[in-house]
């Protein structure tokens, strides 16, 4: 097998109003098995994924509660902007394994990365 490439998952939307996002987290957990490294960066609303969420009740498949924690043990990083957490994640405890990062870092992220896989949100 070739060279690894750094990849990035870049999640946008919201992990309750779309399947987009469980499949972006899918994508993210298969590439963390063959490639390293991979990072999900959690942007905008994507933020919410780190708030508990009861996906029964909202039509989401049940394993998207498993697939965060199983992320960090298959060595992803997982990265989110300081901003982002002050709009959407509602005063809550960030994981430890959850990277608080600046908005400057987010684009030296991106800038430095081979694959950048975006997940966001469609214009309305």
């Amino acid at each position: 097998m070739g060279k690894h490439r750094n990849i990035v998952f870049v999640l946008e939307t919201s992990p309750t109003a779309h399947l987009r996002f469980f499949e972006g987290l899918r994508m993210a957990l298969g590439f963390s098995v063959s490639h390293r490294p991979v990072t999900l960066l959690l942007m905008g609303e994507g933020v919410r994924i780190l708030l508990p969420i009861a996906p029964k009740l909202l039509g989401l498949p049940p394993e998207i509660n498993e697939v965060v924690p199983l992320l960090k043990e298959l060595g992803v990083r997982i990265v989110v902007s300081e901003s982002e957490l002050d709009r959407f994640f509602l005063d809550r405890p960030v994981p430890d394994f959850v990277q608080v990062v600046d908005s400057e870092t987010v684009q030296e992220l991106l800038f430095s990365a081979e694959i950048v896989i975006p997940f966001l949100r469609r214009a309305e």
